[in-house]
């Protein structure tokens, strides 16, 4: 079942153009990279240092899922951004974003992001792991259970609201973000309720992609 019937009370017939209400919605939601903190990470062991399973982060479109399909109908990949580069001692990686395109009312608009940094090896999982932690420092947080290694949501401020979830896998930090609107016309958000469970439930599809 789509999960946007649940999330607002949709027109049976929607309005033709949503106009700039979708580009307030999605175009001015693009996730923030703290790169600044992760940047001033980098813990290596002493004695035994923990290499992690990934060499490299995933690209975009090898992320995409049925869940991002279902949360984000009818999206399309409007960025696709890298992370640092090889001398970065935090990672490199790549940062996305899909958005349900502006246009005529057909679909309940909503967008999801998600920034992948995988830290070098040896002691990559040591340095992800600082790299999650610094970063979920910076919010009011909540741990989220049976995600990935480790995970922690928050909201965003804003005039709509968005969720995030931090993210650790072996030596990969990801970060996924969403919203949606409440309705066609996308004058204002979903409930934070439907959106918290919207994030954790991206999150998941991402962590089970990889």
């Amino acid at each position: 079942m789509s999960p946007f019937g649940a999330h607002s009370q949709v027109p049976d017939i929607p309005p033709q153009n949503r106009g700039c209400a979708v580009v307030a919605v999605i175009g001015a939601t693009l996730v923030v990279i703290v790169l600044a903190v992760l940047g001033g990470w980098y813990v290596l062991s002493r004695d035994m240092p923990e290499s992690g399973d990934f060499e490299a982060a995933p690209g975009c479109t090898d992320m995409e899922n049925t869940v991002l399909d279902e949360l984000v109908p009818q999206h399309s990949l409007e960025i696709e951004e890298q992370i640092g580069i090889d001398q970065d001692t935090f990672g490199t990686g790549w940062q996305c974003r899909w958005a349900t395109p502006e246009g005529p009312g057909e679909v309940v608009p909503a967008f999801a992001s998600l920034a992948m940094v995988a830290a070098p090896n040896p002691g990559g999982v040591e340095t992800a792991a600082q790299n999650f932690r610094e970063t979920v420092e910076q919010h009011d947080s909540q741990e989220l259970q049976n995600v990935g290694d480790e995970a922690a949501l928050w909201v965003e401020e804003g005039p709509f609201t968005i969720a995030c979830v931090g993210t650790r896998v072996s030596n990969l930090y990801l970060e996924s973000c969403y919203s949606a609107a409440a309705d066609y016309e996308a004058a204002r958000s979903a409930d934070e309720e439907d959106i918290l469970a919207g994030v954790e439930e991206i999150t998941r599809g991402f962590v089970e992609t990889l």
